[in-house]
């Protein structure tokens, strides 16, 4: 794999090289330089992620992400003023979702859904707050 971009880039490098002697816009070798060298380093294998930097996943850190997320969706829909989503603001801040269940979520069936109903409703659903039950079956 690594000789596929070493053979990639030095073939790259010579028809960019070639055509930059060409070209009249350069003023320079130097620049010419440059060129060729912004167009190598695309070529450049990406360094892997340090292990190191990642941060373990636990219940409540997938409860906290989801959490915020849902507030996020919902703030996106809601309106400034009142804090509530209709079916009509979730429809044109495009959460599919909360339109597809708006009956569902809605529980005091006033048209408009605040945000605990919209939490309630998605952490009933929620695989973190029930774990599996029974056995894990694995197959092989």
């Amino acid at each position: 794999m690594k000789r596929h971009h070493i053979c990639a880039s030095i073939l790259i490098g010579v028809i960019c090289s070639a055509s930059l002697a060409s070209a009249g816009d350069f003023d320079s070798e130097s620049r010419q330089q440059r060129g060729l060298m912004r167009m190598q380093r695309g070529f450049a294998p990406r360094k892997a992620p340090s292990r190191m930097a990642a941060v373990p996943l636990t219940r409540a850190r997938v409860a906290t992400e989801v959490d915020q997320r849902t507030a996020s969706l919902f703030d996106r829909a809601a309106d400034p003023a009142t804090h509530l989503v209709t079916q009509e603001s979730a429809s044109n801040s495009g959460l599919g979702f909360f339109v597809d269940h708006f009956a569902e979520i809605d529980r005091d069936r006033d048209g408009s859904l605040k945000f605990s109903e919209v939490k309630s409703f998605l952490d009933a659903r929620s695989p973190v707050a029930k774990p599996a039950s029974g056995s894990v079956q694995i197959i092989e």
